[in-house]
């Protein structure tokens, strides 16, 4: 028996089953993702015990690696063991299941993330199905947001009591499951959500809103712009940069909001207007951009008067 996995290694090459056989076993325990080839190549082997033993260690091997090393690996990397695995065992849910129910809620959130790489497997849509109820705010927000990657804009319904879930996460990744179904009939019930306290929510909302052909947005925007926190303007900042929305009020805040001392409420501005292209939002960004003696506040047609400086000269802008 292999005391090492070099020695395990090693043994695969034995021209004696029984040493290979035992090898597998142990790398199956404890083998790295290098490993992977060279115990494929037996997944071919004539002999029925190896080729079992090879499939179940390959298994065994990109199923650990992706619990472990799951958001260390690149996106690529991780396509590409999912299709082995679906290639591999038709019952590698079985062999999952272990993590998805397991105690371990860092194993559990992980599983998960593997099924979202089983795309062609029947079963993963009930699975999923089921863990959107569970417990763990974590397990449901991202088993929804794969769930809305595998199911028809018919089976809208396996998703929709979500949007009222305690969790944010969970409501922002509803609607995001929601939007890329592209079903307009939610259109009335997100409307619904417009005014969520989250800021990423009411973000996803919008967009979905906008996505799905319900373009009276502006004033939810407006709405978000002017909010006391940073991150609401922020998310609507990003909202704005996504679908692109022309307005002039809209525009003038985020020329506004340049001068912000939040930097993720100056980039997000920045990102709209470079977005949205109109000559107006061109014009702020250039005036940014022109060196200075002294920066002053832009002067617009309708500037947030909420937010100008009270008195004295113009001065940065604290968002």
């Amino acid at each position: 028996m292999p005391a090492t996995l070099d020695e395990a290694r090693k043994g695969l090459s034995s021209a004696l089953a029984a040493e290979v056989l035992t090898c597998l076993a142990m790398l199956a325990r404890n083998g790295e993702l290098s490993d992977l080839q060279a115990v494929l190549s037996h997944t071919k082997s004539e002999n029925a015990q190896i080729k079992k033993a090879a499939v179940n260690a390959a298994t065994a091997i990109i199923h650990e690696n992706l619990i472990v090393n799951f958001t260390r690996l690149d996106p690529a990397v991780r396509e590409k063991l999912g299709i082995v695995l679906s290639t591999l065992s038709p019952t590698v849910i079985d062999e999952i299941s272990k993590d998805l129910w397991g105690d371990d809620d860092e194993r559990r959130l992980r599983a998960v993330q593997i099924l979202g790489l089983l795309k062609k497997n029947p079963h993963v849509q009930n699975v999923l199905g089921k863990l959107v109820q569970d417990k763990n705010d974590k397990i449901r927000a991202t088993a929804v947001n794969l769930l809305g990657k595998f199911i028809s804009a018919e089976d809208k319904g396996l998703i929709m009591g979500l949007l009222s879930d305690r969790d944010k996460r969970v409501r922002a990744n509803t609607i995001e499951a929601l939007e890329r179904l592209g079903n307009r009939q939610v259109v009335p019930v997100l409307l619904r959500y417009r005014n969520d306290p989250s800021n990423r929510v009411r973000g996803n909302v919008i967009k979905a809103l906008y996505t799905l052909g319900y373009a009276d947005v502006e004033n939810d925007l407006l709405a978000m712009v002017t909010h006391n926190d940073n991150y609401m303007k922020a998310s609507a900042f990003w909202v704005i940069s996504q679908i692109k929305h022309p307005s002039r009020a809209i525009e003038d805040y985020a020329g506004f909001y340049l001068l912000s001392e939040n930097e993720m409420v100056a980039n997000n501005a920045r990102k709209a207007l470079s977005a949205v292209n109109t000559p107006r939002s061109a014009g702020y960004i250039r005036y940014l951009d022109e060196p200075k003696s002294e920066i002053q506040e832009p002067k617009t047609d309708n500037p947030p008067p909420a937010t100008k400086p009270e008195s004295g000269k113009p001065q940065r802008k604290s968002a």
